[in-house]
């Protein structure tokens, strides 16, 4: 295909995704050897687009040279156009570069004025997750049992959402799908498949043609309904940190999981709940070195809420730090002993965030460093729960009289 086809293909893309007639589209072209070229797409109504694409070049081949696109949306009357515009000489290397470059440009239109909230989406409703996030096995074939298990036992609409996400940089397009699962008999439920399919590479191709076949095989029988919506993955990924079923995942970039969970402590932190809160959003806006040193403080002021609360004296401490908490703690049979080196190991990468910028965005960069650097907000989480247990009320485990015990068997 000669640049000017990915061009009018680009333009019908634009005409779909925005859900205006393709038919209305008008395409201009202009090739100069030594000068550039100039294509323009655009459609004469209240509603719609201008896609402009050039360069500048001095070189026979008008496609060499520095590249250009912009594109104008009209979407709304009395309403200023939505404009975007740069050099993209940055994704010419890439397939599809002008394909990619058009949703980037809606994905940023919608995160501005069309920007949906998943909390109204799912609403209260139960969520579960499928599949491994970024990897289309297993789910592709954890997909063909659900639908095939809706065709089986469902007989209401199904309602599908397609959430579409773009990566930063490659503008590689992905996608989410979230299925409504209303059986005949039962409760319903949203079924979730995180970042499983895509545009831009075999694998995850196969896997986004997988997902629209069984989608039309389920419109055979059941009336469907499939919404798309773009959606940054990581907001995606944080809601269903925060409601999914058991949505736990080592391949996940940061791999933050049970600190997105992880619910404030009830008891030992009592009085310091907007300081735990300022913390993990700190950690959810990626601020890693101010929200180590929050923890910090947060592990040594649970620390001395324990000895308050179990009415143990600590002023004699020559020094009140982490280290020599945990011990008093210990030696008043309060913590387990075996914990002192967890403490240790805590402390001696947190303090270091209370005496310069660390960690910074170079010392993330690095695989190593970063892995030992997310593993001390884990510990540190970890050392929250195991204070917490220690003031937090017992719940008496009962069993019910009609259970039968395992033992007897």
């Amino acid at each position: 295909m000669t640049l000017l086809d990915d061009f009018k293909k680009a333009a019908k893309e634009i005409a779909l995704d925005l859900e205006m007639n393709v038919e209305k589209i008008q395409i201009r072209h202009v090739e100069t050897s030594k000068l550039g070229l100039d294509y323009t797409a655009h459609t004469e109504s209240a509603k719609g687009f201008d896609f402009h694409l050039r360069t500048v070049t001095e070189n026979e081949d008008p496609t060499k040279g520095e590249m250009r696109a912009s594109l104008t949306i009209c979407f709304k009357e009395g309403v200023s156009p939505y404009h975007f515009h740069e050099n993209i000489d940055y994704i010419k290397r890439h397939s599809n570069f002008l394909s990619r470059w058009v949703s980037w440009t809606i994905f940023n239109f919608r995160q501005i004025h069309q920007k949906v909230s998943l909390e109204t989406l799912f609403h209260d409703m139960v969520v579960r997750v499928y599949g491994t996030p970024k990897y289309s096995s297993p789910a592709e074939e954890e997909a063909e049992l659900l639908f095939h298990g809706i065709l089986a036992t469902q007989e209401s609409k199904v309602l599908i959402y397609r959430f579409r996400h773009i990566r930063r940089g490659d503008l590689y397009r992905s996608f989410s799908y979230a299925v409504h699962v209303n059986p005949k008999k039962g409760m319903n439920f949203w079924v979730v498949f995180p970042d499983n399919s895509g545009l831009d590479s075999g694998g995850a191709y196969h896997s986004y043609l997988h997902f629209e076949n069984l989608i039309q095989m389920i419109r055979r029988k059941l009336e469907v309904e499939v919404r798309t919506y773009d959606v940054e993955y990581d907001e995606l990924d944080r809601f269903l940190l925060r409601r999914a079923e058991s949505f736990f995942s080592i391949f996940r970039e940061d791999s933050l999981d049970i600190l997105y969970r992880f619910s404030q402590p009830s008891k030992v932190l009592e009085g310091s709940e907007a300081q735990y809160e300022k913390f993990t959003d700190r950690l959810e806006a990626k601020e890693y070195a101010q929200a180590l040193r929050d923890l910090r403080a947060l592990v040594q002021q649970a620390q001395e809420n324990v000895a308050k609360l179990k009415n143990l004296d600590y002023s004699s401490l020559s020094r009140q730090n982490i280290h020599n908490l945990a011990d008093f703690l210990i030696r008043k049979k309060q913590l387990d002993g075996r914990l002192l080196p967890w403490f240790d190991a805590f402390a001696s990468i947190a303090n270091i965030a209370s005496h310069r910028d660390f960690p910074t965005k170079q010392d993330m960069q690095d695989f190593t460093l970063r892995t030992r650097i997310l593993l001390t907000f884990y510990l540190g989480i970890q050392l929250l729960q195991e204070l917490d247990a220690i003031v937090r009320p017992k719940i008496e485990w009962r069993t019910p009289s009609i259970a039968i015990s395992l033992n007897n068997q």
